[in-house]
């Protein structure tokens, strides 16, 4: 079996290039299982030789080819299917296989018994199902412990600092968390570190033509296989990185905190936001916003979510939050203050070709007219967007050119256009569906007024963006709001779904333009001061170094 891989991978590389890659890919697996089959055939025909040519009673000759097939499989194991041709721990390896095999002896006896004779499973299924178990966690023991090899740090490498991303968007993705890596990649070379990115897709395949630094794990098959290919994709990255950067806590930090765990390698979680009660608001009837729903106990799948990300954060090195108001829900999950670091998001640089297009020209651009409200986010309840829809018809009474254009994407977008059709508010209300940041910037740019009903923030970003864009702000007194807009001095703070306080702050702005222009002054300047991209990219750094260093 041995001679016939090295035969066909010849014979493919030349003949089926692609389809060699794909072999290469899973390599050692393919060369552990050739490794055990070469040792089933040297045990059976040295069974069958010692016993019929040979003339040994079958019980001797039966042990007499378990250990040939021992050393054979122990030297194609060690030199072969793992590489490790150091021979200082021979003996102790040789040690600790015999052991494995002893004990899968015992496992295998034992597990048949169960299946067999307890379950009434086929004794033929019960030895396929016995196999696999005991074939994955062998490989598993020969890997990460018998045959481990010693790393070498980067700094006795004497090249770059490796970083490894793990998140679950990144473009053509649009949001927040993409831009966030998009910018990572970009400038963390300029600071000596080698970045590669694995982060899921919308489009099957795992490669990117375009760009070798990111892999991609495609979205559209069964979570068990999306979650499996995501954690062998960061495993096998993770013997290149010195150090991986999670970007939220369960679709890419349960892999990689299962990665790390057994390449024994540090991570760092970025947390932007408390995942189970984001699915508990929109899957298993959770109506608590989120500083209630720290407090209190919920169904068993919201419970166990909320373990998961709670186990993923307790074992990261340190976790990394865009807000002061986060690290206070953090520390909630058990985890100590002192791990958790707050680095504020930038905007990133605006496009000059945003900043470029002024009002007049961007309202013509996307034939808008009227005194626009513009509001953005995800259509989820804690939004607010159905309260914005109905105050329209009061605020058409005060003044009849009112737009309000709700930007973005979510589950709740046909509750939200039922409402519009049973208000009559076509002509009043927009939605744009979700669309980009280029496009969303001339939204910015062509409305008077930006409005954000949220009932939890763990940092606005798109708050931010208004305010940069010179769009007065109206937002709600909660979570990371506080930490960007000051009242009455950068932008105006109104309670959650108040809708005498929201209207008020909607016709002031409309009438007030010495308010406007004192708003957005002071939110430029204080935007430019606090929410630079060259200040985030600084404390990444700093923080990735003492990382490395601990």
């Amino acid at each position: 079996m041995f001679f016939v891989y090295r035969g066909s991978k010849k014979f493919f590389r030349s003949i089926f290039p692609s389809f060699y890659n794909k072999i290469e890919k899973y390599k050692i697996i393919i060369k552990y299982i050739i490794s055990g089959g070469t040792a089933a055939v040297v045990d059976l025909s040295a069974l069958y030789f010692f016993t019929s040519f040979c003339g040994i009673w079958y019980v001797l000759s039966s042990s007499l080819a378990f250990l040939l097939a021992y050393f054979v499989s122990f030297s194609l194991q060690k030199f072969w299917t793992f590489r490790d041709n150091g021979r200082e721990k021979i003996r102790q390896q040789m040690y600790l296989y015999f052991i494995v095999g002893v004990a899968n002896l015992f496992l295998n006896g034992a597990g048949m018994y169960l299946l067999v004779d307890k379950f009434g499973v086929m004794y033929l299924l019960a030895q396929i199902i016995i196999g696999a178990i005991l074939g994955a966690s062998s490989f598993i023991i020969y890997r990460f412990i018998i045959f481990k090899k010693k790393r070498i740090h980067s700094k006795l490498r004497g090249d770059k600092k490796r970083i490894l991303i793990a998140t679950g968007i990144f473009p053509p993705d649009i949001g927040g968390p993409a831009t966030y890596v998009k910018v990572l990649l970009e400038e963390l070379p300029k600071f000596g570190y080698e970045v590669k990115v694995v982060t899921y897709t919308d489009n099957q395949g795992e490669g990117d033509e375009k760009d070798p630094q990111i892999f991609r794990i495609g979205r559209q098959q069964n979570i068990f296989f999306r979650y499996f290919k995501y954690f062998w994709k960061v495993f096998e990255l993770s013997e290149w990185a010195d150090i991986i950067y999670v970007q939220g806590p369960i679709s890419e930090g349960l892999p990689t905190c299962l990665a790390c765990c057994l390449r024994k390698r540090k991570y760092i979680l970025k947390v932007v936001g408390d995942y189970a009660w984001e699915q508990g608001r929109q899957r298993f009837g959770v109506n608590d916003l989120l500083d209630t729903f720290q407090n209190n106990k919920y169904s068993r799948r919201v419970e166990f979510i909320r373990k998961m990300q709670k186990i993923v954060a307790s074992s990261a090195s340190r976790v990394i939050t865009p807000s002061e108001y986060l690290k206070t829900i953090i520390m909630k999950w058990g985890v100590e203050a002192e791990k958790i670091k707050v680095i504020y998001n930038s905007i990133g640089a605006i496009k000059e070709i945003d900043l470029k297009i002024n009002k007049e020209a961007a309202r013509e651009s996307l034939n808008l007219k009227g005194s626009i409200i513009l509001s953005v986010g995800r259509l989820v309840p804690w939004k607010g967007f159905d309260l914005l829809i109905d105050l329209m018809p009061e605020l058409l009474q005060e003044n009849s050119d009112f737009k309000l254009i709700i930007a973005g994407a979510g589950p709740d977008k046909e509750k939200i256009e039922e409402k519009i059709k049973n208000l009559k508010l076509e002509k009043n209300v927009i939605l744009t569906g979700g669309i980009d940041q280029h496009e969303l910037f001339k939204y910015m740019l062509a409305a008077d007024i930006f409005l954000l009903n949220t009932g939890y923030e763990g940092l606005p970003h798109v708050v931010i963006e208004a305010m940069r864009l010179s769009l007065p702000v109206i937002t709600t007194d909660v979570g990371g709001n506080r930490e960007v807009v000051e009242n009455n001095k950068t932008g105006l703070l109104v309670e959650y779904n108040n809708r005498e306080q929201i209207k008020e702050a909607i016709l002031n702005l409309n009438k007030d333009k010495n308010l406007i222009s004192t708003l957005t002054a002071n939110a430029e300047k204080q935007i430019v001061e606090k929410f630079s991209q060259e200040q985030m990219i600084n404390n990444i750094v700093k923080e990735l170094g003492e990382a490395l260093k601990n």
